[in-house]
């Protein structure tokens, strides 16, 4: 008894190590600032987000230090503002709202990007052959590119003619800072497929060393000098996993903004104060979000659809229950809503063309096997096409009804003259059962042409 009261006590204490060490093993201290530890996982998180390399060798381990360094100083500064009760004044309330409204706009972004359809090989080829001028033809373009913030067409007009003078780039820039036009320059090194058509028509039609100038709409002007364009082809399987890359962002992208507008359309968006709707002032400012009302229409369309046709093959289904059931009884079905009287005119009608109960055929019952598994697999199949389209209340309540409806129409065949003539042969009697399973595949097959 002594001993295995002892190799409990030795399990209990082996166990709680082991415990204590998985703990440890997922939440090891990094740093402690003053009591306050700085977990591994903390810094794992921040390297993931800054692609720091898995790989342990010397310029990770001193990208991992810098991370931790930072988080050592934050948490320094953060102590430090606790101390001076920085944590109570508005800043800090306002600012831990935005930021944590941000990091979960964030994760939602994260979320529908990564519902984005997967590309296939035959997709990237597809790609390639239909671009060849972003694959087999792709160069490299080296330019110095000069965005000037306005569009002065007398000015440009003045660049133009030193230009087709032959001035050289300096020179139209000396004259660009004489005018104290606000300009940036840098100097581009770019793939052709990451090149704006326009542009690229432009600096691919221009001599090189030669500067042009263009302006772009009303918004800002353009001074370009070519250096050298070089074929840069991709080919082979750089050209199909570019191909995939662009596929995918451009997937990822369709649906952040498809995700996006079902959010959007979904909500109740107000606006009050400055920002109030007035239509002799809102075509003048910039659009603020709100909820597309054509979108927003179609999408309750869609659900009037979705509703309408599972609870259509719900009751079908009832009805194909409620049939199976007066083939195995030989009798019309009545689901009961009440106690019925036994001197039902109709009921005892049915009685008198009721046949001898028998035992069910091994073919019959076969049929009835297969009828009930295509049905449940039917049911299941349109539960898939219309899952995504529909809340899971309104789903509900379509199935809800769709079996309400189902059982008042077999209550209903049951006491019909329709019932007495099915019943009045044996053979008649599998005609409910197909005419009912006939309603349950047109249900799920026009669900299918709608939301496959």
């Amino acid at each position: 008894m002594k001993l295995t009261g002892g190799l409990l006590v030795l399990l209990v204490f082996l166990a709680g190590c082991s415990g204590r060490e998985g703990k440890d093993v997922n939440s090891r201290v990094a740093a402690s600032v003053n009591g306050v530890e700085i977990t591994q996982r903390e810094v794992d998180f921040l390297s993931e987000r800054a692609g720091v390399a898995p790989a342990l060798n010397e310029a990770t381990l001193n990208r991992r230090r810098q991370i931790l360094s930072g988080l050592v100083r934050s948490e320094l500064l953060a102590q430090k503002a606790s101390a001076l009760k920085l944590d109570k004044t508005p800043d800090y309330i306002i600012s831990t709202h935005i930021a944590r409204r941000g990091v979960l706009a964030g994760l939602a972004e994260r979320h529908l990007a990564l519902q984005a359809d997967g590309v296939s090989l035959a997709e990237a080829n597809r790609v390639v052959t239909a671009s060849p001028g972003s694959f087999a033809g792709r160069k490299i373009v080296v330019y110095d590119e000069v965005l000037i913030s306005d569009v002065d067409l007398p000015f440009l007009d003045s660049l133009n003619t030193l230009a087709r003078g032959g001035a050289s780039l300096e020179a139209l820039m000396q004259k660009v800072a004489a005018g104290k036009k606000m300009y940036r320059r840098t100097l581009q090194v770019l793939p052709s497929d990451r090149i704006q058509p326009a542009i690229l028509s432009v600096l691919s039609g221009s001599k090189r060393n030669t500067p042009v100038v263009a302006r772009v709409g009303d918004k800002f002007s353009m001074i370009m000098e070519v250096h050298a364009i070089e074929p840069s082809p991709l080919t082979g399987e750089a050209a199909l996993q570019a191909a995939k890359a662009s596929l995918q962002a451009a997937h990822r992208n369709a649906s952040l903004s498809n995700g996006m507008a079902d959010v959007l359309d979904a909500a109740t968006v107000k606006y009050y104060g400055e920002f109030a709707p007035d239509a002799n002032r809102d075509s003048l400012l910039a659009a603020l979000p709100v909820p597309n009302a054509s979108r927003v229409a179609h999408r309750q369309h869609q659900l009037m659809k979705v509703a309408v046709l599972v609870g259509g093959a719900i009751g079908s289904a009832m009805m194909v229950l409620a049939a199976m059931i007066g083939l195995l009884k030989g009798e019309a079905w009545p689901p009961s809503f009440a106690k019925t009287s036994l001197k039902d005119k109709q009921l005892k009608a049915l009685e008198k063309y009721r046949d001898a109960r028998h035992e069910i055929t091994p073919m019959e019952k076969a049929v009835l096997s297969v009828v009930a598994f295509l049905g449940v697999a039917a049911l299941g199949y349109q539960g898939v096409l219309v899952w995504g389209d529909a809340p899971l209340w309104g789903i509900g309540s379509s199935v809800a009804g769709g079996v309400v409806i189902g059982l008042v129409v077999s209550y209903l065949y049951a006491r019909s003259p329709l019932a007495l003539w099915v019943f009045k042969e044996r053979p008649r009697y599998v005609l409910p059962l197909l005419g009912s399973f006939f309603f349950l595949l047109a249900s799920v097959a026009v669900t299918m042409f709608y939301f496959h």
